[in-house]
């Protein structure tokens, strides 16, 4: 295991890659519903957990990379130098993948029977609280990460320290888990009904405020400062599943949330010594994320109907984003604004 941030920059993290690629299979395969005719219970139950773990990892990949630069960096401004750049470059990616998914946003609009100006503020709502509209509902991660590092690079201005910041992060953590329980409408509180409906209504769940968590967590392993030997991790993800399959109230979610720190934990760092092709696989996991809903929207209106779902759907939503990445790969040096889009 690597122990210092000079030799993370110099390796090559082909687990984070090939593990980001299988995780973005998976969200295409969630939105898609290949299994959609599967009942089996148990299945259902292990498919519908393994969802979870895939946009936590992506947030702690990106803040392993991002920190471990940010730790080299002797003084706040220059710190502050690195993280700016950053937070500009996550929000114009949200910025442009909105305004592309925008013709599709449209058709939603002419066809809810919504008056136009509701639509609107549905609209604003949507792209600044819930970070999706119709059909772009992936885009939620770039939201919570833009707004989670703009809170982060305030803290350091305000020269809050990193186990402080770290702190911070649990509290919007367990915020979040909170939020993700209230507005289930389950609880017998008036109060709390009424609260879950604010939040619903506002953030529709609280999955926003969990990327400040999970990228800190991602930044303390790139610097040494998160390590749990094996057993330990594994004993972890034992922990975690018990409370997952018992169901206790906030309990469960926050075990569960420790999971994909486990999954990070375990492939971050692996070798991979026949995998050469690491870049693809890396390239290939951004395509998938951020285009596979176009392809099948455009798919569903023109060979099915819009609500299809299978394994058709999966293989086309799949397959398109992956035969694009290398075209992507030999053009987004001459077209500077596929390098913007896919980073």
């Amino acid at each position: 295991m690597e122990t210092t941030t000079q030799s993370l920059a110099r390796k090559e993290f082909k687990g984070i890659d090939v593990t980001k690629f299988v995780l973005a299979l998976l969200v295409v395969a969630g939105h898609t519903h290949p299994f959609k005719d599967i009942n089996n219970p148990t299945f259902l139950y292990i498919w519908k957990n393994t969802l979870l773990l895939v946009v936590p990892y992506f947030f702690m990949a990106a803040g392993f990379f991002l920190f471990q630069k940010v730790a080299h960096k002797p003084n706040k401004a220059q710190k502050l130098a690195v993280i700016w750049p950053y937070i500009k470059r996550i929000a114009k990616m949200y910025i442009y993948w909105t305004i592309i998914f925008i013709p599709i946003t449209l058709w939603d609009y002419a066809t809810d029977g919504i008056v136009f100006h509701k639509d609107i503020i549905l609209f604003f709502r949507g792209t600044l609280f819930f970070g999706e509209n119709y059909y772009s509902w992936p885009l939620w991660f770039l939201l919570s990460m833009t707004y989670s590092l703009a809170f982060i690079y305030l803290l350091l201005l305000l020269d809050f320290k990193r186990n402080t910041i770290f702190l911070i992060s649990i509290l919007f953590f367990v915020v979040a888990t909170i939020f993700n329980e209230l507005v289930k409408q389950e609880s017998n509180n008036n109060i709390l009904l009424e609260i879950g409906k604010t939040v619903k209504y506002l953030f529709l769940t609280g999955r926003l405020f969990t990327g400040m968590f999970y990228l800190m967590i991602g930044g303390l392993i790139a610097n040494n400062k998160f390590r749990l030997p094996h057993l330990a991790t594994i004993t972890l993800i034992g922990i975690a599943m018990y409370f997952q399959y018992h169901q206790v109230k906030i309990v469960s979610p926050l075990f569960f949330g420790l999971f994909p720190i486990a999954l990070f934990l375990l492939t971050f760092n692996l070798s991979l010594r026949g995998v050469s092709n690491n870049e693809f696989y890396r390239k290939s996991s951004t395509v998938l994320y951020f285009t596979h809903m176009i392809v099948f929207f455009i798919y569903s209106l023109l060979f099915q109907t819009l609500g299809y779902f299978g394994w058709d759907a999966f293989l086309v939503s799949v397959m398109i984003p992956i035969l694009l990445t290398p075209l992507i790969n030999k053009y987004e040096n001459r077209f500077t604004f596929l390098k913007e889009l896919f980073g």
